[in-house]
C-alpha cells in the first residue's frame, strides 16, 4: 500500500494533539504551574468560577497528572498530555475507518460527508441519530441555535462511548474527565486541525485495508524513535516502545505466519485448499519433522508476545478463518472463536495494544455484522509494571522470599515477555492470594497487585502451538542499568540484543513439536556476540526456512534482517529451505524473488541445507549458501590465527586532542622507524604514524595519521572522565606497538583491503592489526588475506562488513606457496607504496611523477 500520507500525517498529528491538549489543560490549570496555583479542590481557576462538573473533571485529571508525576519522576504532565493525545488520535483513525467500511451503528459518517468533504454527515443527520447519552432535546436546542461546534462534540463523545462498551480497550468511556481534553475547534479548517487534514489529506483507498492502522502506529511515532536514537541515552522505560517499535512488511508476516500455522494445519490436513491461498508456503519434504495433532481448528492456540499493532495476528485471523470455514463452520460464529480460542498477543505499549484489538476487531466486524453486540475482545495482554509492596507480606512469605520476581514485575514494561515466570514463582504467587489479608486498604492494594502478577504469570507462563513475532531489536549498548543487570542475570548468552534474548523466548514459548516464526537482525546469523545463542538454537531445532533480506528490505530500519521458522530437532537430518535476497534491494522485489524461489527451487538464490552442518564453522554462523568445498577447507586447515597474531587497535577516547594529520605538527617532532617502545622513549619526541583503517587501498598506504604518544603516552594513558575518574582510553597494546604487520579498516562499505604497516606505528581500534613472525609471513598473509579465497570466506564470517579480529583469524590456511605468494605480494606492496609516495600528502613524497 502508499504509505506516503500517512507517513506526512501522523508524526504532525501528534505534535497538533500534542499541543491541543496542552491549551486545555493550560485553561483548567492542569499544567505544572496551574496545579501548584490551584490545587485540586479549587473553585476558581485562571479567573473562571468552574461548574460542579469542570470541578470534578479537574480534580480527576489532577489527581491522575500528580500519580503520573510520581512514576516519571516528575514529568508527569508531559506524560500525561502525551497519553491524552494518542488516545484521540486513536480514536479519531478508529472512526475514520469505521465510517468507511459502513462499521459505525447509524451507517452516518463522523467525520465526513459522502462526497469524501471534511462535512461531517452526523451534523446533517444529528436529530436521527441513535447514540448513548445523546438527548434529542439537547441536540435540537443546538441545532436551533446554529452552534454545530457544541453540537458535533457532543456527537461525536457519544459515538466514541457507543464503541468503548463494544472495544474498551481502544475507546474507553470517554468520561467527564476525559472529555475535559477533547481539543477545541474541532470543525475548524485550517492548517493546525488534525480532523479536518486526517480527512482531506489522506486518500480514501488509503484506508481500504486495516494494514493502514499499523503503519499509522509507527509513523506517529517516529519522531520519538528518531529523537531518542539521537540523544545517544540509555533507554528508560518509556522509550523502549517507540525506539523498537516496527511494522512488519505483508510478505515477511505472510511468509513467517504461513511456514508456521499454514504448515501446522496442512502437515495435519494434507489435502487442503488452504494451499491454494499461501503464495509464501514451502512444501514439506517427504521425511518432514513430527508435529502436533489437531483435530479442528479451534484446537490451535497461536501468539505474538510482542505484537505491537497486530499485523502478524491479523494476518493469522485470515488464516484461521480459511481454515474454518474449510471446516464448515458458520461464517458469524468462526470471529469469535478465533478471538477467545485460537488468538493471543502481548505488549508493553498500551497504545500498540489499543491498535493490534482494533484491527482484529474490525477483521471480526468484517465477517459478523453484529460483532459489536455480542462482547467479545481480542486477548491482548499489556505488560505494565506492577509494584508490590515487601513490607505489607508476612515474613515467611514464598513470595517475600522471590526479590528477582518482585524486581522483574516492578519493571514489567520493560522487559514484557522476556519475562519466563517459573513454577516456583506461580506458586509464591498463589499461596499469597490464598492467605487471609486484612481489609486494609493498604494491604488490599497490595492485594490487588499481587492478583494482578499472578494473572500475568500465568500468561507468561503459557506454551502455544505456533508463536510468531518481530521482536524488538536493541542492542545492549542502549539498555538502562536495570536492563543491562536483568539481562546478564536471566538470558547470559544473548544478552547483546533484545531481539536475541526474544529468539531464546519464543523458541521455549512453543509447544513440544510446535513452530516459531521469528523476523531478527542478520547479526545473530554472524556475529561472534550471538555464537553462544545460536548454537544453543541449533541444538534444540532445525530450521525449517530461512530468508535473509537485503540491506533495506524493512522500512524504518538500516540494518539487514532475516526471518526463520524453527521447529524441534529431528534425529536424522532435515534440510531446510534458504532465500538469499541480499542482491535485490527493493522491498517488492524481494518478495517477487522469494515467491520465485519457492516455485522454482533450482534458482541460484536459493539453498537447501541441513542445520547440523553449521556446527562444522567456526563460530556456527547460519552459513547455508556455503559449499561443501568450504566445509571441508575448515575442516582440512588449521585457521590463519594459528601463527598470525591479530590484534584490535587503541581507542584514545578524544581522537580531536590526540591526533593530528601527518603535516599538521612540525616535521621534525615526528618520529618514523622506531621499533620498540624504549626507542620510542628515548627519542623524546611527542608525534608517530598511527594506523586507523581509512579508504579503500590494498597492500599500501592510508599513512597519513599521528597520534600524541610522548613518554609512552603519558596524556593518553591519563585521560580520564573528570567525574567518576575513570580512564577512558583504552586497549594500548604496548608488546605489538611499533611492530611491522598487516592492517586493515575494521568497518567497510566493500571487501576487505589489508596493507602492510612497516616498522614504527601504532594502531587504533578501527585500524587492527595482525602481526606474523616474520616479514616473509607478512607477506604471506597479506597475499592470502587480499585474495578472493578469502572473500568467500569473510562472506559469512564478516557479512556484516565489520571485519573483527576474530573473524579474519578464522580465516583457514590452504598452505600456499609462501615463497612464490610473499615475492607476489612484495611486489604489488612495492607498486602501491611507490603510487602513494607520488602524492603530495605522503610523508615519503619527493618529487611529482610528471615533473
Amino acid at each position: 500500500m502508499d504509505t506516503k500520507a500517512l507517513e506526512k500525517f501522523c508524526p504532525w498529528a501528534r505534535v497538533e494533539l500534542i499541543d491541543a491538549v496542552r491549551l486545555r489543560c493550560v485553561r483548567y490549570a492542569l499544567d505544572d504551574a496551574g496545579r501548584a496555583a490551584h490545587p485540586a479542590d479549587a473553585d476558581v481557576v485562571a479567573g473562571t468560577v468552574l461548574a460542579p462538573s469542570e470541578k470534578a473533571q479537574r480534580a480527576a485529571l489532577f489527581e491522575r497528572i500528580e500519580r503520573l508525576n510520581e512514576e516519571r519522576g516528575g514529568k508527569g504532565y508531559a506524560a500525561f498530555c502525551e497519553q491524552q493525545a494518542y488516545s484521540w488520535f486513536n480514536r479519531f483513525a478508529a472512526i475514520r475507518f469505521m465510517e468507511l467500511h459502513g462499521y459505525l451503528s447509524n451507517n452516518v459518517r463522523m467525520l465526513s460527508a459522502g462526497s469524501g468533504a471534511f462535512e461531517p454527515e452526523c451534523l446533517r443527520m444529528a436529530s436521527e441519530l441513535d447514540l448513548p447519552g445523546l438527548e434529542l432535546a439537547e441536540v435540537l436546542d443546538l441545532i436551533t441555535a446554529g452552534d454545530d461546534e457544541v453540537l458535533f462534540r457532543r456527537i461525536l463523545v457519544a459515538q466514541m462511548n457507543e464503541l468503548a462498551d463494544c472495544l474498551p480497550t481502544v475507546f474507553g468511556h470517554v468520561d467527564d474527565a476525559d472529555a475535559l481534553t477533547l481539543p477545541d475547534n474541532l470543525l475548524a479548517h485550517g492548517e493546525h486541525d488534525v480532523l479536518f487534514h486526517l480527512v482531506a489529506d489522506i486518500p480514501e483507498e488509503t484506508w481500504g485495508d486495516v494494514e493502514a492502522l499499523g503503519w499509522m502506529y509507527q509513523f506517529y511515532n517516529s519522531e520519538l524513535k528518531d529523537a531518542f536514537f539521537k540523544s545517544k541515552r540509555k533507554a528508560a522505560a518509556e522509550d523502549l516502545a517507540p525506539a523498537t517499535q516496527l511494522f512488519t512488511p505483508d510478505w515477511i508476516v505472510r511468509y513467517m505466519v504461513e511456514n508456521s500455522l499454514g504448515r501446522l494445519w496442512m502437515l495435519n490436513n494434507p489435502g487442503s485448499r488452504l494451499r491454494e491461498d499461501m503464495a509464501y508456503f514451502i512444501e514439506p519434504d517427504a521425511q518432514h519433522e513430527d508435529f502436533i495433532r489437531i483435530e479442528g481448528p479451534e484446537d490451535i492456540t497461536f501468539c505474538d508476545p510482542a505484537c505491537g499493532s497486530g499485523h502478524i495476528l491479523v494476518y493469522a485471523f485470515s488464516l484461521l478463518f480459511k481454515m474454518y470455514a474449510e471446516r464448515g463452520y458458520r461464517e458469524r460464529d468462526v470471529p469469535r472463536l478465533i478471538l477467545t480460542k485460537n488468538l493471543s498477543g502481548m505488549e508493553i505499549d498500551e497504545r500498540a495494544a489499543q491498535i493490534a484489538s482494533l484491527v482484529l476487531a474490525m477483521c471480526a466486524r468484517e465477517h459478523d455484522r453484529r460483532f459489536f453486540t455480542r462482547g467479545v475482545t481480542a486477548d491482548i495482554q499489556v505488560l505494565s509494571n506492577i509494584e508490590i509492596d515487601v513490607d505489607a507480606l508476612d515474613p515467611a512469605s514464598a513470595l517475600r522470599q522471590r526479590p528477582q520476581l518482585i524486581e522483574a514485575l516492578a519493571h514489567l514494561s520493560e522487559i514484557g515477555s522476556l519475562l519466563s515466570p517459573s513454577p516456583e514463582d506461580l506458586g509464591a504467587l498463589k499461596s499469597e492470594l490464598m492467605r487471609n489479608l486484612s481489609g486494609d486498604l493498604f494491604v488490599s492494594h497490595t492485594q490487588t497487585n499481587i492478583e494482578r502478577a499472578a494473572n500475568c504469570c500465568e500468561t507468561l507462563s503459557r506454551t502455544f502451538d505456533v508463536v510468531v513475532a518481530n521482536p524488538p531489536y536493541m542492542g545492549s549498548g542502549n539498555f538502562n542499568p536495570f536492563m543491562s543487570k536483568w539481562s546478564k542475570e536471566n538470558y547470559s548468552s544473548e544478552k547483546s540484543d533484545l531481539c536475541y534474548m526474544f529468539i531464546e523466548r519464543i523458541k521455549n514459548q512453543r509447544k513440544h513439536l510446535g513452530y516459531a516464526g521469528i523476523a531478527a537482525s542478520n547479526s545473530w546469523m554472524f556475529l561472534s556476540s550471538s555464537e553462544q545463542s545460536r548454537r544453543k538454537v541449533l541444538e534444540e531445532c532445525n530450521i525449517i526456512t530461512l530468508v535473509q533480506l537485503a540491506q533495506g528490505g524493512f522500512k524504518g530500519i538500516a540494518a539487514q534482517v532475516f526471518a526463520f521458522i524453527l521447529a524441534n530437532r529431528c534425529d536424522a537430518p532435515r534440510r531446510g529451505t534458504y532465500i538469499r535476497l541480499c542482491d535485490f534491494r527493493s522491498p517488492a522485489l524481494q518478495a517477487e524473488k522469494t515467491i520465485c524461489a519457492i516455485n522454482d527451487p533450482s534458482c541460484k538464490w536459493s539453498y537447501k541445507t541441513d542445520s547440523s552442518v553449521f556446527f562444522d564453522l567456526p563460530g556456527t554462523p547460519i552459513a547455508y549458501w556455503a559449499t561443501s568445498a568450504l566445509h571441508d577447507a575448515f575442516q582440512c586447515n588449521s585457521p590463519i590465527g594459528s601463527w598470525l597474531i591479530t590484534r584490535q587497535g587503541m581507542s584514545t577516547a578524544d581522537n580531536d586532542r590526540f591526533l593530528r594529520e601527518w603535516w599538521e605538527p612540525s616535521y621534525c617532532t615526528i618520529a618514523f622507524g622506531i621499533r620498540c617502545s624504549s626507542e620510542a622513549q628515548e627519542c623524546g619526541l611527542r608525534w608517530f604514524p598511527y594506523q586507523k583503517g581509512g579508504d579503500y587501498r590494498k597492500w599500501f598506504g592510508n599513512n597519513d595519521l599521528v597520534v600524541d604518544w610522548k613518554n609512552d603516552g603519558e596524556a593518553i594513558k591519563n585521560n580520564a572522565d573528570p567525574r567518576t575518574g575513570r580512564i577512558r582510553s583504552h586497549n594500548y597494546n604496548g608488546n605489538y606497538s611499533f611492530k611491522e604487520g598487516i592492517t586493515w579498516s575494521d568497518v567497510s562499505s566493500g571487501n576487505i583491503h589489508l596493507r602492510l604497516s612497516e616498522y614504527g606505528s601504532l594502531f587504533d581500534g578501527r585500524g587492527a592489526k595482525g602481526f606474523a613472525k616474520s616479514h616473509q609471513e607478512n607477506l604471506y598473509a597479506l597475499a592470502l588475506l587480499n585474495s578472493n579465497i578469502a572473500l568467500k570466506f569473510l562472506e559469512f564470517l564478516a557479512p556484516t562488513l565489520t571485519y573483527q579480529v576474530g573473524d579474519v583469524a578464522k580465516i583457514p590456511d590452504p598452505h600456499l606457496n609462501i615463497e612464490r605468494s610473499s615475492a607476489i605480494a612484495n611486489a604489488n606492496v612495492n607498486l602501491a607504496k611507490a603510487d602513494w609516495n607520488t602524492q603530495e600528502t605522503s610523508w615519503d613524497f619527493k618529487r611529482n611523477p610528471l615533473i
